[in-house]
This record gives structure tokens, C-alpha cells and sequence, in this order.
């Protein structure tokens, strides 16, 4: 038996516990210690149901600084803004990490999205793993790229930054009595595995080479959709509240197509004042496997699970991204042409996106070919691939 570490430690979706459960769910049924050391634990509980699995608080950044990124336009900046902007902070999440390794003692660490817990594993002995969506492990070049191209070139600011970041990185490692890093992406490239959970098409980082994609596995269940009633294209959407959604609503209410949205964080009191005939609001998780063919039509704000879901089904979508990374996930549907982004602030670009996407075939063909291309794509075989794999790493 090992003793195994599953960790999340930045961003703000609960993805990364969809990622995690299969492993922690397969390793705990090998008979495997496992523990999940989780910046968001509190839906960790419902997610690791019925499995032998310690939670753990994870070491993050709480206060936000003054020497902030915001918008942030390079990984570097991710870092910056989550710790990696003051070697002093830096070393006392690290330290702070590294008291967490000697309390589990693991033969193996799997890091989704943990940068300071990368670096506090340096000079470990422990077995090292990375999972994630692709977001989160740049390529290994330097400087990385602007990931706001569209914004004004400043490629000097950008790459002192990023240069800033390094240093302070090294300053935690020369405390620690490690050698330094020569550039910051090499943190994730000196482990002994990376599952990328995405397919090749989806990768946020398009010019990486050589790297192996494991495919994705959505959150699986829920109940069945109950269509409304309506004529035309049924709808389905996944969608936080933002600036141009009461707009959105009430044209989908003149549409009258049959349509469903799944709540996630949507007043009640704009449930009621939207909610019709042919709108209905869910709030409860639904099949979104049933939803993938059952459905026309998928608006959604960028999210990789459900994004694949719908991918998967071969139905094109209307992304309207809210933050970076479901920007680059909405920039990948597009470019295999399976759907359009709007931004969420301009309801009259998503008016005219979504009605596009309603009556110009080439976007559903588009994503029927995704679909066709991965027909044959196991999810619970590739989860028990990468747990074989997980098995060779522990020796």
C-alpha cells in the first residue's frame, strides 16, 4: 500500500475535483492510502462520496496585493498574483507545504494547478505527477507567451516580469538548498508524468510537441432533462450571472425554442423573471450525456468539462468565456469551427453570434467531425490506463 497526495491549490472552478475524483476513487480501490489536499473543500465531501479519503486545507494565497496583475497576461502573472510576487510570502506558503508532506509522508503527489507546491516538492525523493486541463502547464520555453494578444505589445514589461517571478522562486530554492530553476516553466517540466485531461484539439497551448492527451471525463450523472415545451432547436446552457445575460434571456424568450439552463450562481429573482413556457431554469445537476443528444444548441461560458460534453455529442456551441482560461477554451472551439465566442459584456455581439450559430450549418458539421473522431474514445479506459500508470510510477 502507498500513500498517495492529490492537490489543488489555485484556480477558482471546482473542474480540478473532477479531474481528481476518478484517481482518488481508483487508487483508494487498489487499497491505497489517499489524501486530497484542496484549496475548495467544500463540495469535497459529495465529490469523494463513499471513498477512503482524507481532505486537507491546502496552503493558498488569501489576501490580494497591491503588485497584482489584473488582468493577468502571462502564466507568470498567475503566479505572481497567487504567491510568487514576494519571495518572503513565497517561502512561507512553501514552508507551509512542505510541513503538509512530512505530516502525509507520500510516495506520490499528483498537482493540479499547485505551483507552490511544485516548488516545495523540490529535492524530494517523492514521486511527482502533474494533472490538468493543459492551462495550467505552459510550454517550456522562455519568455512564455502573451496570453492577451489583442492587448497593447509590451513585451519587455512582460518578460521582467516573468523574470521577477523566477527570481523569487530561486531565492525560496537557495533558502531551501536546491539549485535554481533556469527558467519558471522548467517547475513543471522536471516530474515524472503529466496527465493532460484534454484532447490535442483543446489544448490551450496549440505549438506544444510531443505530449501525450489522456481525453476528458466530465462530471458523470444527474437527473434527465425535461424539455419545455416549444417549436425550432433545443437549447441547452451552463451559465454564471453576467452583464449582458437578462439580454440574452428575454431573446431566447422571443425565440421560443425549447431551452434549458443549468443555474450556477443566477439570482432567483431573475429565474422568475425570465423563467417561461419555453425557459426553464435548472438547478439541480443534469445527464449531460442525455443533454449532448438531446439538444441542438449548447451557449456556455467557457468551462472544459462541459464544453467537451458537448463536443463529444457533436453539438456546436456559443461560448461567452468570463475569465482567461475559458477564454482560450472557447479560442480552441473556434478553431476547429465548431462554435462562435461572444463577449459577455456586448449582448448585441451575442445576439448576433447566437444567431449565427442557429441557422449556419457549418458550425453543428464542424462538431459532428470532433465527434466522429473521438466516437471511439473510452473515458473509464483511459482512467484505468493512467491508474496503471500511477501503479508504475509507485514501482
Amino acid at each position: 500500500m502507498a500513500t498517495i497526495l492529490l492537490t489543488w491549490e489555485l484556480g477558482g472552478g471546482l473542474g480540478h475535483l473532477v479531474n481528481l475524483e476518478p484517481l482518488a476513487k481508483g487508487l483508494s480501490q487498489r487499497g491505497h492510502r489517499v489524501f486530497a489536499a484542496l484549496r475548495d473543500l467544500s463540495r469535497a465531501k459529495t465529490l469523494f462520496a463513499g471513498m477512503d479519503v482524507s481532505y486537507l486545507q491546502a496552503a493558498i494565497k488569501t489576501r490580494r496585493d497591491a503588485n497584482r496583475f489584473d488582468p493577468p497576461r502571462t502564466f507568470p502573472h498567475i503566479l505572481n498574483n497567487s504567491g510568487f510576487g514576494s519571495a518572503s510570502e513565497l517561502r512561507t506558503l512553501t514552508d507551509a507545504w512542505r510541513n503538509l508532506y512530512d505530516y502525509v509522508r507520500p510516495d506520490l503527489i499528483v498537482f493540479d494547478h499547485s505551483p507552490t507546491a511544485l516548488l516545495a516538492a523540490r529535492g524530494s525523493d517523492t514521486r511527482r505527477a502533474l494533472i490538468g486541463t493543459g492551462f495550467f502547464c505552459p510550454l517550456n520555453e522562455y519568455p512564455l507567451p502573451d496570453l492577451r494578444p489583442w492587448l497593447p505589445e509590451d513585451n519587455e514589461r512582460l518578460r521582467r516580469s516573468e523574470d521577477a517571478v523566477l527570481e523569487n522562486a530561486n531565492r525560496v530554492l537557495e533558502g531551501l538548498g536546491q539549485p535554481p530553476l533556469e527558467r519558471i516553466a522548467q517547475l513543471y517540466y522536471q516530474v515524472d508524468e503529466n496527465f493532460l485531461v484534454t484532447f490535442r484539439e483543446l489544448d490551450n497551448y496549440p505549438r506544444r510537441q510531443g505530449a501525450e492527451y489522456w481525453g476528458a471525463w466530465p462530471n458523470v450523472g444527474g437527473k434527465a432533462p425535461a424539455w419545455p415545451e416549444g417549436d425550432g432547436k433545443r437549447v441547452y446552457a451552463y451559465l454564471k450571472s453576467f452583464a449582458g445575460l437578462p439580454r440574452l434571456l428575454a431573446l431566447l424568450n422571443e425565440l421560443r425554442f425549447p431551452t434549458i439552463i443549468y443555474v450556477d450562481g443566477i439570482a432567483a429573482k431573475v429565474q422568475e423573471r425570465f423563467r417561461s413556457p419555453t425557459l426553464r431554469f435548472e438547478n439541480e445537476r443534469l445527464d449531460l450525456q442525455q443533454v449532448g443528444r438531446e439538444c441542438d444548441l449548447a451557449i456556455l461560458n467557457g468551462t472544459h468539462g462541459t464544453t467537451v460534453s458537448m463536443l463529444l455529442a457533436g453539438k456546436p456551441m456559443l461560448q461567452l468565456p468570463m475569465y482567461l482560461e475559458q477564454g482560450m477554451n472557447a479560442a480552441a472551439v473556434g478553431r476547429i469551427g465548431a462554435g462562435l465566442t461572444a463577449a459577455p459584456v456586448k449582448p448585441e455581439q451575442i445576439a448576433i453570434r447566437l444567431m449565427t450559430l442557429l441557422h449556419d450549418q457549418r458550425y453543428a458539421e464542424a462538431a459532428r467531425r470532433f465527434a466522429a473522431n473521438y466516437a471511439e474514445f473510452d473515458p473509464q479506459r483511459q482512467i484505468e490506463k493512467m491508474l496503471e500508470r500511477v501503479d508504475g510510477l509507485l514501482g
